[in-house]
């Protein structure tokens, strides 16, 4: 069984062996002798061995004294440590806070905001994963993660604040684009079959009676990018992304679809600094940067 001894008992011997007096000591604690030398006997017969032996009108630590009170001064140095990591857990400052991201997070909503984050909070360990939004709501709901930046809205289980909308648009090199959406022959370089985006975009152009005929997929929009620059499909990217690229026109002239990004965590999981923290910073960084536009 591990010893069942208390940290303030073991304060007190570190003590007595740092000032070698028992008053001085029980004077430190702002208690009385006898109070001391009973926490002081009540600690010899938990750990079994003599800590003090008789010098005429004094105590001296025994052998074994001396080895539990060095111990003492390590696990008192050690708690100290822990006390400290844990008031600066409690401000948001230490610790491993583990961020799910998806695409459009990673590439132009959140950099600024999670570099400085990292400024802001050189303790805290952040460790970034980027994948789908399902993905990632999964590894958030088994716990691995402790927040998600991804499509919303969030699954059961999850809660989520959404940060803002984006639009989604038809893009196609500037020179192959045509007046008709529906001209035969065109292919498509869409994400994934089966990704909330790609659903949201395969809706929209089913509004309008349009049929993808899809022969490219990625997750990376930036990958869709360059496929639609040199001409080899059309694609559906956000504004920030396709309506940035000289090589790019934007067919329809008007969003396809409207792709809510949202910040999630667990409905059960207790508050965090560090997750309030970062969270105030992807508020600021879509508000001021206009990456997204704020849900109303």
């Amino acid at each position: 069984m591990p010893l069942n001894v208390s940290t303030r008992a073991l304060a007190h011997l570190q003590k007595v062996a740092e000032l070698s007096s028992f008053t001085d000591a029980a004077r430190t604690f702002g208690i009385s002798q006898p109070a001391l030398s009973q926490s002081l006997s009540q600690l010899e017969q938990r750990l079994g061995v003599v800590l003090f032996e008789q010098d005429g009108r004094r105590r001296r630590l025994t052998e074994a004294g001396r080895m539990v009170a060095d111990f003492a001064a390590e696990v008192l140095g050690r708690t100290g440590e822990l006390e400290t990591w844990i008031r600066s857990q409690q401000d948001g400052d230490a610790g491993t806070l583990r961020i799910g991201l998806t695409d459009a997070a990673t590439l132009y909503l959140l950099p600024d905001a999670l570099m400085i984050f990292r400024e802001t909070h050189p303790g805290v360990e952040m460790q970034l994963v980027v994948d789908s939004t399902s993905a990632l709501c999964d590894r958030l709901a088994r716990y691995d993660l402790d927040l998600v930046f991804a499509v919303g809205p969030p699954p059961e289980g999850l809660t989520g604040e959404v940060l803002g909308t984006e639009e989604l648009r038809v893009y196609a090199r500037r020179s192959d684009a045509a007046a008709e959406v529906a001209a035969a022959g065109v292919e498509w370089a869409l994400p994934p079959e089966g990704s909330r985006t790609r659903a949201l975009i395969e809706a929209g152009l089913a509004e309008r009676g349009i049929e993808a005929f899809v022969t490219l997929t990625s997750q990376n929009p930036d990958v869709l990018r360059q496929v639609a620059a040199v001409g080899l499909a059309w694609t559906v990217l956000p504004e920030a992304v396709g309506g940035n690229d000289p090589e790019l026109v934007d067919v329809l002239g008007a969003a396809v679809a409207q792709r809510p990004l949202a910040m999630m965590r667990r409905e059960s999981a207790p508050e965090d600094a560090r997750v309030a923290a970062l969270s105030r910073l992807a508020r600021d960084m879509v508000r001021l940067t206009g990456a997204a536009t704020l849900a109303r």
